[in-house]
């Protein structure tokens, strides 16, 4: 069959010829590539791969419309590939034949294809570093490093992160790690094309709590020596509160008991204000009031106390009424 629409080939008295398209697409999304002439169902429509109008190249055609990841529209004759690959580049050729007009058209494509690999992740979680390396980019360009955190496009233009580009690589440092920065970690790399933007995104690294606990053991560490230091300082700060207030307190008593000390030295500024003298062996005396023929006495009653025995006496005073 293949042979007969090649043999249509050398029939045909009009030939159209037309010049290289160019054509762009990133690797794995789709692509249909028209044909050089609207066909009726009569037509005979050959795909080439490169340039040369041979059976060795004949990729699919009217009569064999599946080969591979290539296939072709019954209808409109395009060219089919679901998944583009790299090595899908190239040149293609399309050759329509009419059989009514005994005519036939030839079109050969240019097939540019933007790939790149993911990029790969090494994380250091003991130093908060991550390295974003990637290897084969077509076009050749430097790309645009993003860096994910839980999902989302994280801001590391901030004091927080440390960012270092070079031509395959990119680090990313975290600074004053804490219980927030917990998570993942992803890079994604971007290249602007003809056919759009091209983006892969790595797989994730984590910084996990373990990875931080000396961080934070430290940190309470400090804190607790801080705390500890301040208990010290205030128990200190008690004692001595203590002990002036004990000091204050002893100094004002020994000054009292100073005071009552000479007091009793120098005696009562009035006579009336003497005690009554008493024998040795005389008890606390007492005063008994007694009114008598307009006098008034007063009774001195003490009880004289000895080893063997106890004597009461008694005694007036008379006062003048």
């Amino acid at each position: 069959m293949a042979t007969y629409y090649l043999f249509l080939l050398f029939l045909c008295q009009q030939t159209i010829v037309s010049g290289v398209t160019q054509l762009s697409i990133i690797e794995g999304e789709p692509i249909s590539v028209n044909v050089c002439m609207s066909i009726e169902r009569e037509d005979a429509v050959n795909w080439f791969k490169d340039r040369e109008i041979n059976t060795n190249k004949l990729i699919v055609n009217s009569a064999n419309r599946q080969s591979g990841n290539f296939s072709m529209d019954g209808t409109s004759g395009n060219l089919v590939i679901k998944q583009v690959n790299r090595k899908d580049a190239g040149l293609y050729t399309c050759q329509v034949v009419e059989k009514a007009k005994e005519s036939h058209c030839i079109e050969t494509y240019d097939l540019n294809v933007y790939y790149m690999d993911s990029p790969i992740l090494t994380s250091y979680t003991e130093n908060y570093i991550f390295y974003c390396e990637w290897a084969e980019i077509y076009p050749d360009i430097k790309p645009d490093v993003q860096w994910i955190y839980n999902g989302e496009i994280r801001d590391t233009k901030t004091t927080k992160y440390n960012v270092i580009t070079t031509n395959k690589t990119s680090m990313l440092m975290v600074h004053q790690v804490s219980e927030n920065d917990f998570g993942n970690y992803a890079c994604r790399i971007t290249v602007e094309t003809r056919a759009g933007n091209m983006s892969k995104t790595s797989k994730v690294g984590e910084i996990k709590h373990t990875a931080a606990c000396s961080f934070d053991e430290s940190s309470r560490s400090v804190r607790r020596r801080s705390l500890d230091l301040w208990l010290i300082v205030i128990v200190c700060a008690a004692i001595s509160f203590v002990c002036i207030i004990g000091v204050l307190w002893s100094a004002v008593n020994r000054r009292n008991q100073t005071s009552e000390f000479s007091s009793s030295i120098t005696g009562p500024e009035n006579e009336d204000d003497l005690p009554v003298p008493l024998h040795p062996y005389i008890s606390q005396p007492v005063i008994i009031p007694d009114v008598c023929d307009g006098m008034t006495r007063s009774t001195t009653m003490a009880t004289i106390e000895t080893d063997n025995m106890s004597l009461n006496w008694s005694g007036y005073d008379e006062v003048q009424s």
